[in-house]
């Protein structure tokens, strides 16, 4: 059983839209091994106050789905990631379970790379709040350190009907490309109702 702490290393892409951010990231390493994710959060109003919130996501190993789920609530949902091209340009085609088409992604990653931290976001902007699954009643609040280099991208969005709630309109503002990042979940903090 991989309880958190979890530091997590990896690259990906963050496309900021007006609704919320799209994320698609490729984990090198993580206590469950490497894995691909694609997920959909929004700025939502929670019992702590607004924070962001993972609306949809799918990854492509179960290891990561169950203890995704069990550790701080994430809503996660098994997927195949199929990519084609390098690093810097490609496409990807995610499946879910039952062969039907998630999503089609295209992406193009700059060059150049410029240091960031979560650590310049205020603690809300920070802190994810998941509401409980399977039964578990208590909201998850995880305040998340990320560092890594960003650079600017390109992520064009085929589409996103397999996503469930499917994301309205994401037309991206703001793409960046992480070519390298780190990532730490810390342990949960339980938000009962009516404590905020």
């Amino acid at each position: 059983m991989p309880p958190p702490p979890w530091t997590l290393t990896g690259r990906g892409l963050i496309a900021l839209s007006a609704p919320g951010a799209l994320m698609l990231v490729r984990y090198v390493a993580s206590p469950v091994g490497p894995y691909d994710e694609l997920l959909w959060a929004e700025l939502t109003r929670t019992p702590a106050g607004w924070r962001p919130q993972v609306r949809a996501i799918v990854v492509s190993t179960r290891e990561s789905v169950v203890w995704g789920r069990r550790n701080w609530g994430i809503p996660k949902h098994l997927a195949r990631f199929d990519w084609t091209g390098s690093e810097r340009v490609g496409d990807v085609r995610v499946t879910g379970e039952d062969g039907a088409e998630v999503a089609r992604l295209g992406y193009q990653v700059g060059t150049w790379r410029v240091p960031l931290s979560t650590a310049l976001l205020p603690s809300p902007l920070r802190t994810l709040a998941q509401p409980g699954l399977d039964g578990a009643g208590d909201w998850l609040l995880t305040p998340l350190e990320a560092s890594g280099r960003v650079t600017p991208a390109r992520l064009s969005v085929g589409h996103l009907r397999g996503l469930s709630p499917t994301p309205r309109r994401v037309r991206p503002l703001l793409t960046l490309g992480v070519p390298d990042f780190r990532l730490v979940f810390p342990v949960p903090q339980p938000l009962q109702i009516g404590q905020a």
